[in-house]
């Protein structure tokens, strides 16, 4: 069986194959969470806003909060993890692409301010302060 090193120098197709696979399955895994992120976040706003007839436990109103707070937080940690593999396959997508002579990752357009990473950054990380107001100011 090959070892990575032997693989690398070997087949950097196969390498760049696998590589821009593991691109995809993060990209996919980044898109289902915000997904279910979402899913979560409306259950629980339907929940706490727009039940009929309205929940009146406060004690269960506050734990509903609670628990978008650590979704919130939770999701966000997912997130961050998912675009740092992303980041890092394409990284290494790059420097393949030396040994090939391929520019597909190499000349992107570059990532600004607005990107997808970003983006789902304030999704995401934006449910933590939203969630604790709701919290605090009884919301």
């Amino acid at each position: 069986m090959a070892t990575r090193e032997t693989m690398v120098k070997s087949n950097p197709s196969e390498e760049y194959k696998d590589v821009s696979d593991n691109m995809r399955h993060y990209a996919n895994m980044r898109f289902a969470q915000m997904t279910l992120y979402f899913a979560v976040t409306a259950g629980l706003v339907t929940a706490l806003f727009t039940v009929n007839p309205p929940l009146d436990d406060h004690r269960l109103r506050l734990a509903l909060k609670i628990i978008g707070v650590l979704a919130s937080a939770a999701f966000g940690v997912m997130e961050e993890r998912a675009a740092d593999y992303w980041h890092h396959f394409r990284r290494r997508a790059v420097a393949i692409e030396e040994l090939l002579s391929y520019e597909q990752y190499t000349n992107r357009p570059a990532a600004k301010l607005f990107s997808a990473t970003n983006a789902a950054r304030v999704m995401v990380w934006g449910g933590v302060p939203l969630w604790l107001l709701a919290a605090i100011c009884g919301m």
